[in-house]
């Protein structure tokens, strides 16, 4: 198998496969093509002319061949380097992009910065207020107990009455409800309602014991 028959010769250049195997193969498998050789083989010749002549020949042929060898991949050339810009051209783009949301970024991160004393302060006054709400709904509901214990009574429901006293009475002992000036005068209601309760209780017991009421 010769050295130039895979190259991609059309049919109706067959004749150059023919041609080709006329041309020295050493020229194609040689690193660094040396002229002089054959210049001295030219000028030593007793045919010069015609030694030029082949050489011219030989040429041409060589020439139509790389002709042939461009056509034939000519469209899958332009087609590599038309993908091979294009990878570039969405290379660079990428890098674009990349570039920009790295600015962005350290943008953001540096409004984050900024902001992040002020967002603590945000967070901790909203945990403030919840637990000012909190306390404001317990006295709320603390300073109607007095009401709620003397409603008992008159029905004479001492149990539940007794343990509304108690669990307040716990409650006002509570960390943050004890500085509450407001719930002074709850503290010194249920203070006479205990003596209170404790007389109702003390009477309904009497009572029952003689049978002159009856114990609920």
């Amino acid at each position: 198998m010769g050295l130039f028959d895979g190259l991609p010769v059309s049919s109706d250049k067959s004749y150059l496969r023919e041609d080709l195997l006329r041309i020295d193969e050493s020229w194609a498998t040689t690193t660094r093509f040396d002229s002089l050789p054959h210049v001295v083989h030219i000028l030593t010749s007793k045919d010069r002319e015609g030694e030029i002549s082949l050489l011219k020949d030989q040429s041409d042929i060589v020439e139509e061949v790389v002709d042939q060898v461009v056509h034939a991949y000519h469209t899958g050339f332009n087609r590599a380097i038309q993908n091979y810009s294009q990878i570039l051209r969405l290379f660079s783009e990428s890098a674009e992009s990349i570039a920009v949301l790295k600015v962005d970024l350290a943008e953001a991160k540096k409004l984050l910065g900024a902001r992040n004393k002020q967002l603590h302060q945000l967070w901790y006054r909203s945990v403030t207020l919840r637990h000012i709400i909190s306390l404001l709904d317990q006295i709320e509901g603390i300073a109607k107990v007095p009401a709620r214990i003397e409603k008992l009574i008159a029905e004479k429901q001492f149990y539940a009455a007794v343990q509304l006293h108690v669990q307040s009475t716990l409650m006002l002992k509570r960390e943050g409800l004890q500085a509450v000036g407001a719930l002074q005068d709850v503290r010194s209601e249920l203070t006479k309602l205990r003596g209170i309760l404790f007389y109702k209780v003390l009477e309904d017991l009497h009572s029952h014991l003689y049978n002159r009421g009856e114990y609920r």
